[in-house]
């Protein structure tokens, strides 16, 4: 089995705003994240709930935007990263 290593970087609101804004994300009025050309609510592929920038998680590596929970990280590992190390 590959051993892969993932490092967590705790950014702000402000750093968070820009790097969503690059991956086609705004900010709409509540705080609740939205895909800047639907202006549809962004929908955490976890918890099936809207995302609010408070408490989104941005993951290295990829464009997936969900709900930080100890939950909602460890089945985000278990969905997408451990099967690209299979």
């Amino acid at each position: 089995m590959n051993e892969t290593e993932i490092k967590f970087e705790e950014i702000g609101i402000e750093e968070k705003k820009i790097l969503l804004d690059i991956l086609g994300y705004e900010i709409g009025e509540a705080g609740i994240i939205l895909d800047k050309e639907t202006k549809k609510e962004h929908i955490c592929p976890i918890t099936e709930t809207v995302v609010f920038i408070e408490n989104a998680s941005i993951l290295p590596g990829s464009t997936v935007v969900i709900n930080t929970s100890e939950l909602s990280l460890a089945e985000y590992f278990t969905r997408f990263v451990e099967k690209q190390c299979e």
